[in-house]
């Protein structure tokens, strides 16, 4: 007897579904089958629950600053696309040269309150994208005053320091990729548009910048609460790059390749002054010993 299976003989019933759950249909009646859908019929994601994909192309971000004078700064430095200004405005003098420096949109002010958050005395503006210089032209210009800014994330400390950097006649200052606030409308705003005259750079590290520095001839020196000298001992007039840290101070890899670690003494109780003030007592200092080098020479 074979172990086979017996061919047993055919059956006019139809053969069974090879599903493992078979469809219950009605007698003589064929179960119906839809068409796949296609492509272009397919059901889109809610707005709300698509998520980005990567390489798909993001919303452009609008970078807004407000305030008379920022706007006019960042219009004189060639960094503004549009400006818009509320309707019914008294004359202003700044007024007059926005309209001759860039374009400028009249329009309700109920549209300047959406925008604005803050007091933007009827004037709201469009920054234009930001250009970077890199560290290799900047040296190349032999500067003498350069600025270095480790871990700086809060915009206003950011805009604090750019506004004092353009007022100390600095040359350039240096930006981390990573551990650094994002030049923005709030740092522009807080910079009172001092930011936009600015000689910006973008770099991948501080420490490999501050090697790259040294040897174009500056000596590097790190702002310190442990350091060996008061600003005062050290000699400044010297072409000079200063690193300041934020709120954790400079990291060790940067301060060991700096030449020098500079204190600002305290004589009150706090141990330190935030990046901004620190950075302003340290450059007036750089600017103090070259006003007198310059009146004894």
């Amino acid at each position: 007897i074979s172990r086979g299976r017996t061919p047993s003989a055919k059956s006019s019933a139809p053969r069974a579904s090879s599903s493992r759950t078979p469809r219950k249909a009605s007698a003589g009646v064929k179960p119906e089958r839809r068409p796949p859908l296609r492509r272009e019929e397919r059901p889109k994601p809610r707005p709300d629950r698509a998520r980005s994909r990567e390489g798909a192309p993001q919303r452009p971000r609008v970078d807004l600053i407000y305030g008379r004078n920022a706007v006019l700064e960042a219009a004189r430095a060639g960094h503004v696309k549009r400006v818009l200004v509320a309707d019914g405005l008294d004359p202003d003098p700044r007024l007059d040269e926005l309209a001759a420096l860039t374009r400028v949109e009249v329009v309700a002010r109920e549209r300047l309150e959406a925008l604005a958050h803050g007091n933007h005395q009827g004037v709201v503006a469009e920054l234009a994208p930001r250009e970077f210089a890199n560290l290799r032209g900047l040296l190349a210009a032999n500067p003498t005053l350069v600025l270095g800014l480790d871990g700086i994330q809060d915009p206003q400390n950011l805009g604090a320091i750019l506004r004092t950097a353009d007022a100390a006649g600095v040359d350039g200052v240096v930006l981390p990729e990573r551990r650094s606030a994002p030049v923005t409308g709030a740092v522009v705003k807080a910079s009172s548009g001092a930011s936009e005259h600015v000689r910006l750079v973008r770099v991948s590290g501080m420490a490999s910048a501050v090697s790259e520095i040294k040897r174009a001839g500056l000596w590097c020196v790190a702002l310190d609460v442990n350091g060996e000298q008061a600003p005062w001992e050290f000699d400044l007039t010297q072409p000079v790059c200063l690193v300041i840290g934020g709120e954790e101070g400079v990291h060790r890899l940067v301060r060991q390749r700096c030449d020098a670690r500079l204190r600002i003494p305290m004589a009150g109780r706090v141990e330190s002054l935030n990046a901004s003030a620190a950075a302003a007592a340290l450059l007036y200092e750089v600017m103090r010993q070259r006003a007198v080098r310059s009146r004894l020479s």
